[in-house]
C-alpha cells in the first residue's frame, strides 16, 4: 500500500498471517514511521514487529527517483 511521501508498508499479525487493514494500524505505522525517522534520520526498511500488540509492518523503499 502506498500512503504518504513515497513510502510503501504492509501490516500483518505475525501469529496468524493475516492482513492487517484498520485505520488505526495505518496510523500507528505512520507514526512508527515518523519516531523511526525523528531518531535516526532515515526510513524504516524491511520487518518491524511490535511484539506487544502482535503487529508487523514490513516497510519498503519508496519508488525510485524519476518514476511516477
Amino acid at each position: 500500500m502506498l500512503f504518504g511521501s513515497e513510502m510503501e508498508y504492509s501490516i500483518f499479525r505475525p501469529s496468524s498471517g493475516e492482513a492487517l487493514n484498520t485505520v488505526e494500524m495505518h496510523v500507528l505505522a505512520r507514526a512508527y514511521r515518523a519516531a523511526w525517522r525523528s531518531v535516526f534520520a532515515k526510513d524504516p526498511v524491511g520487518s518491524h514487529v511490535i511484539v506487544a500488540l502482535d503487529v508487523l509492518f514490513v516497510f519498503s523503499a519508496g519508488r525510485p527517483e524519476g518514476d511516477g
